[in-house]
């Protein structure tokens, strides 16, 4: 019974953080612009200073960086959930081989993510922060690949946690189901033979 919530509250944590650190990540990306447009007297005095364009550069560098830096977190945490995760599931299903594989599936896919895909989209954004990388369009073609792999992982993982927390939660009542049936099974009296 405990195993059970144990494994949808961590399955809920990961699919709730995915969706607000992703989010976070998806509203940085037009900060930059919204902060000049709407800059205060003493930032449009810097802005003017550097000009909005090179103000714009520096503000898109620092939200990439810190897009980096909550992503990189979210990766560590999400290992530390897959690890937590597939022992819960162990307890939590009997032991059952399916519920153990897909745990497992997302540890490796949050190793994965965490491990390559993460580093080198922080790595190729770095390199179209500013120019040459900025405006060629290989290298942004590259780093918007890159993203749509991360998305599409994310995306992944989501679904599959939110599949796996279905299938633990109707595991147990399943379970429970079974044994009232099993219960009343033996509470009746048995047929008399002539």
């Amino acid at each position: 019974m405990h195993a059970t919530r144990i494994v949808t509250f961590l399955l809920g944590a990961w699919i709730i953080g995915t969706l607000f650190t992703d989010s976070v990540v998806y509203m940085n990306l037009n900060l930059p612009e919204r902060a000049i447009s709407g800059a205060p007297p003493e930032a449009e005095k810097i802005i003017k200073d550097y000009t909005p364009e090179q103000a714009s550069l520096l503000l898109h560098y620092f939200v990439a960086e810190a897009n980096q830096v909550f992503l990189n977190r979210w990766e560590m945490v999400q290992v530390l959930l897959g690890l937590a995760l597939i022992p819960a599931v162990y307890v939590a299903t009997d032991r059952k081989g399916l519920p153990l594989i897909v745990a497992a599936f997302l540890l490796i896919l949050a190793l994965v993510q965490f491990l390559t895909v993460a580093p080198e989209v922080a790595y190729r954004s770095r390199e179209i922060a500013f120019p040459p990388g900025k405006g060629n369009v290989v290298f942004e073609a590259r780093v918007s690949k890159l993203w749509y792999i991360f998305s599409a992982t994310e995306t992944v993982m989501v679904l599959v946690s939110g599949g796996l927390a279905a299938y633990v939660a109707s595991y147990r009542s399943r379970r429970r189901m079974s044994e009232r049936i099993s219960e009343k099974e033996e509470s009746l009296p048995l047929p008399r033979k002539f």
